[in-house]
């Protein structure tokens, strides 16, 4: 007879964890803000909403082809905003 393997059980996030993963966001929000509204509206509605290019481009009225774009541009932008982002 064998045993079953443990349970794995997964830490929660340390203090220091907590903290790293804070400032990142705030820096991520700070950037984000800093955008041309478009660009910021296209990078909310694609990875914090889940929408997909064709939902994206029917919401801001561009073809999917011009949210590609869009996108392409605002994520140069936000790259080099960030703290060691690309200059």
């Amino acid at each position: 007879m064998s045993e079953a393997p443990p349970e794995r059980v997964e830490a929660s996030p340390g203090p220091e964890q907590q903290t790293l993963t804070r400032l990142t966001n705030e820096a991520l929000a700070a950037a984000l803000s800093q955008l041309p509204d478009e660009q910021r509206d296209c990078l909310i509605m694609r990875f914090l909403q889940g929408l997909s290019i064709a939902e994206t481009a029917e919401v801001l009225g561009r073809t999917e082809g011009a949210v590609k774009q869009l996108q392409l541009r605002a994520i140069r932008r936000l790259a080099k905003q960030l703290p060691g982002g690309v200059r």
